[in-house]
């Protein structure tokens, strides 16, 4: 069956064939008629089949046409009765071109306007009504249009993402027309600074696509390095100048393309990528990272029933005294044994979970399996120790958080000072407002707070006289360059001592060398941790270690 969007297309085809075809019918009537004696018996009505015809064919101008034409080959040229020879009156003859014209002018209007709504209704299919762009749909198109490119000398096809990351921001306030407004000039920009004045079409609300044919690498990244730049001039709104900010992303479009979808998707994934993270240069989503992608979702997938099954099991590394080397506390951090897959990283599922729903979940898996651990080590005469985990931004944010915690306390009879909760600076700082007191709630139970990563924020310092944390923990960029980078040890010194002067208690992460422990030591730095100390190691492991020194691990 034919869809609506072919009609139009279909419509346009059959219209020379047909015109002969008509004409031969109303020939053929006139015949007939004649043939079986005129005017006075009723087959003159065949003459309403090719005016009808003509009216939907060629609208109201066919039909009127044909109409006349019907009628005249009707009237004075076909008499009564072909056998006596009488003619007919005037006025029937008259009126029956009158009332043919009539019928072929109502058909001809009515096909006149669906013929209308059906190209209006295939334009809307494949444009953006606002701005009067191509849509995805369009793209897909374009896409399919494209010839292969597999070994061609010329370079790849691209397809490239314009997202206006402030699309809501100018909606919010100077309405939906503005938006539309700004991504026309934008895609009229983009059709201007790129060669072959390529098709741009709207693939999202607030992102445009452009296609660029047999571009290399380095063109490409030319060509985009100046788009950024005249994307950054203000467009005109009325008596206004609107800011965009725009970013840039796209997709190499490789081998055989049957799905253009699948294109057009990663293309807004990749502008997605460039606005969060605030990324000016164009992000490209290659087949490599597009496979990292999906394993990292098919990873997600499968992190619930991991937790579950016990897939996930907590290694601990020891913090010594700087000045003793005797153990004081551990930090929990998890470790995965995938059946299939084998042993996979932390960094390959703990991030995306911080950015899913899933982090609440993983996290108060491991504040209740390092409490249970410490609990246990408290009854085998492992005293005093604190145990560290690691907490996100998003938890704080969770508004059961503190409650939950205080639960998992008291469902392991540990006392709140024995729990450390980590949460990186650089996460933190975007949400210091909002969640200063939710960290006074968490204070209130004696549990440590300690900002960890210090250093590789940005605006931490006008904070950290607010913040109800009692720990720094210094960053391990600055640690490893220990004692022989000058910019290193300048900024350790610093924050030693802004720390002890806020009375805060100081830990060095990344320790590795005898020489880094030695002058974190002499600096004042209370606490040390790294692979000079011990690596992560099970909860057995640990107790061995622990016994077998007793509890001090290194000489000073």
């Amino acid at each position: 069956m034919m869809d609506t969007f072919g009609m139009t297309d279909f419509h346009k085809k059959i219209k020379y064939p047909f015109a002969l075809l008509i004409l031969l019918m109303v020939a053929g009537v006139y015949l007939f008629v004649n043939a079986t004696g005129g005017i006075k018996y009723v087959f003159s009505h065949s003459m309403y089949l090719p005016i009808v015809l003509a009216a939907i064919i060629f609208g109201v101008r066919g039909g009127l046409l044909i109409g006349i034409l019907g009628g005249l080959v009707l009237g004075p040229y076909m008499p009564i009765d072909t056998v006596t020879g009488e003619p007919q009156e005037t006025i029937n003859w008259l009126y029956r071109i009158g009332f043919f014209s009539l019928v072929g002018l109502t058909v001809g209007f009515a096909s006149d306007r669906a013929i209308f709504y059906l190209k209006k209704i295939k334009w809307l299919a494949n444009h953006d009504e606002p701005t009067g762009l191509p849509n995805s749909r369009m793209m897909g198109k374009f896409i399919r249009s494209l010839p292969d490119p597999f070994g061609s000398s010329r370079g790849s096809h691209f397809l490239l993402g314009i997202a206006l990351s402030n699309a809501v921001e100018i909606e919010m306030n100077f309405g939906a027309n503005a938006v539309h407004h700004v991504l026309s000039q934008l895609a009229g920009l983009a059709r201007s600074e790129l060669p072959c004045n390529p098709p741009v079409c709207r693939i999202s609300p607030n992102c445009l696509g452009v296609i660029l044919r047999n571009t290399s690498e380095a063109d490409m990244m030319r060509l985009t390095a100046n788009l950024v730049k005249a994307l950054k001039k203000p467009i005109a709104f009325g008596d206004l100048h609107l800011h965009c900010d725009a970013y840039l992303g796209g997709v190499v479009l490789e081998g055989v393309i049957d799905e253009p979808r699948a294109y057009i998707e990663k293309t807004r994934f990749a502008v997605s990528v460039a606005a969060t993270k605030k990324q000016y240069d164009t992000i490209f989503i290659s087949q490599e990272n597009d496979a990292k992608v999906r394993e990292n979702i098919e990873l997600l997938g499968e992190l619930p029933h991991a937790l579950e099954a016990r897939e996930i099991a907590m290694h601990y590394q020891p913090k010594v005294l700087a000045q003793t080397g005797y153990i004081c506390g551990v930090e929990a951090l998890m470790r995965w044994n995938h059946p299939v897959r084998g042993k996979i990283p932390p960094n390959l599922f703990i991030p995306r979970a911080e950015e899913s729903t899933l982090i609440d979940q993983v996290t108060f898996f491991a504040i209740d399996q390092a409490l249970g651990q410490l609990a246990r080590w408290e009854k085998d005469g492992i005293t005093g120790m604190r145990m560290a985990v690691n907490i996100s931004t998003r938890n704080i944010m969770h508004r059961d958080f503190a409650n939950t915690v205080q639960q998992l306390l008291d469902s392991h009879g540990v006392n709140g000072e024995r729990l450390e909760l980590e949460i990186t600076e650089t996460s933190f700082m975007e949400y210091v407002e909002s969640s200063l007191e939710k960290l006074a709630t968490l204070s209130k139970s004696s549990i440590i707070l300690t900002i960890d990563d210090f250093g590789t924020g940005y605006s931490s310092l006008q904070y950290l006289a607010k913040l109800p944390v009692s720990v720094i923990k210094i960053d391990q960029a600055f640690v490893r360059g220990l004692p022989t980078d000058i910019g290193s040890m300048h900024i350790v010194e610093v924050a030693i001592n802004l720390a002890h002067k806020l009375g805060m208690t100081v830990v060095a992460e990344g320790v590795e060398t005898r020489a880094a422990y030695d002058y974190l030591r002499n600096t004042g730095c209370e606490i040390l941790q790294g692979y000079y100390v011990s690596l992560p190691i099970t909860a057995g492991e640990f107790e061995k270690l622990y016994n077998q020194y007793g509890g001090q691990l290194l000489e000073v």
